[in-house]
């Protein structure tokens, strides 16, 4: 009796055993339905995978995944305007779906960059079509765009894998926004002069703008942002002169004076409402000087606070040694008649209350 009873629970855990690797088979092959179905009804073909397999930016929003290695996408605009999109980044939901309307792309944890189109003059400049039709060729290079003397007074040498990158491909990434703090976002508190210069960047909007940092930590801080953020074929940094100018550049197929005149930002004469660090909506009055957070000024090309809200550094570098660094852009204390995008201001590098920086990407050519 005690074997014929071991028979029996022993045909009765197997029956049990196999009722429940039947359920799960079963789930399975329900989640694999549902997954297609929601394909389907996000309007990308049923795709079941992973990562991300478009071919345009129209279908990379649909989409709405990561790639998984480093992919080239075109716009809606045409087949020629194409975007190289690094290993681990998706399309942003908001993006544009043309290039000169900006194309923002996002990591994992939601930090934001604007596609620049661009080649040096040797190569002859990117070009690009546009929506109401014509072209626009942006160059990669440095602009005096209030009329400095960028020969004599102000110095930067275009780093060799900024310029392999930006002539294989076309064009490299800006930070959507300035550099935002995360921790003190967190803590819903704009920096402090005592805040740490070690914080984690963050470039999504709403964040505390990442002030009262010197520009050796801003420039560390920018170089190790692809290796905090696990890029694979991504590599970031402090935004140059040649960036900047280049970014400015396009922005003005948009906006045609925005080096000389960009009332878009944050300046002690202008007024907007705009969401606090805490959470709350206000009004920046005319006449006031409010330091707000990142993204909430107007945007041009999907491109913040380039045209004021703190000075940004970048690894330009003027003649005179005791003030070697180069900040650019506006800033909240000053009007935008006076500190306009493309303005040049000099400062010793030690942290400030009105200065910050923007970060830049570029894509590796290794793959």
């Amino acid at each position: 009796m005690s074997i014929g009873q071991n028979g029996i629970f022993r045909r009765a855990q197997n029956a049990v055993e196999k009722y429940e690797e039947a359920a799960k088979n079963e789930q399975s092959e329900l989640n694999k339905v549902s997954d297609i179905m929601d394909g389907y009804l996000n309007g990308n073909g049923g795709n079941q995978g992973e990562y991300n397999t478009a071919s345009t930016v129209a279908d990379a929003i649909k989409q709405n995944k990561p790639f998984e290695k480093d992919t080239t996408i075109t716009d809606s605009c045409n087949p020629t305007n194409s975007i190289r999109v690094p290993a681990g980044f998706k399309v942003a939901q908001d993006s544009a779906t043309t290039v000169e309307d900006g194309i923002v792309i996002e990591d994992r944890d939601g930090n934001q960059f604007v596609w620049i189109p661009a080649k040096t003059e040797d190569e002859g400049g990117a070009t690009i079509n546009l929506s109401a039709g014509g072209t626009a060729t942006i160059i990669y290079k440095r602009t005096a765009f209030l009329g400095e003397d960028i020969t004599t007074d102000y110095a930067e040498t275009i780093p060799s894998d900024e310029e392999t990158s930006v002539n294989a491909w076309g064009g490299y990434y800006i930070g959507r926004y300035e550099a935002g703090d995360k921790e003190s976002t967190q803590a819903k508190t704009m920096r402090e002069e005592v805040a740490s210069q070690e914080n984690t960047i963050a470039i999504k909007s709403g964040q505390a703008p990442y002030n009262y940092i010197a520009q050796e930590n801003a420039k560390t801080l920018a170089e190790g942002m692809n290796t905090a953020q696990g890029y694979a074929t991504a590599t970031t940094k402090l935004v140059s002169s040649y960036a900047w100018d280049t970014a400015i550049s396009f922005i003005q197929i948009k906006n045609s004076d925005y080096g000389t005149n960009s009332p878009e930002g944050n300046y002690s004469n202008t007024t907007f409402d705009y969401i606090d660090i805490t959470g709350k909506k206000q009004t920046k009055s005319n006449g006031s000087q409010v330091l707000v957070p990142t993204g909430q000024t107007r945007a041009v090309s999907n491109i913040y606070d380039m045209g004021g809200n703190l000075l940004e550094y970048t690894t330009e570098r003027y003649y005179d040694g005791y003030i070697p660094n180069i900040s650019r852009g506006g800033k909240y204390i000053s009007t935008y008649d006076e500190a306009q995008a493309g303005i040049r201001y000099i400062n010793s590098g030690t942290a400030d209350i009105d200065i910050g920086f923007r970060v830049i990407l570029y894509c590796s050519t290794e793959n």
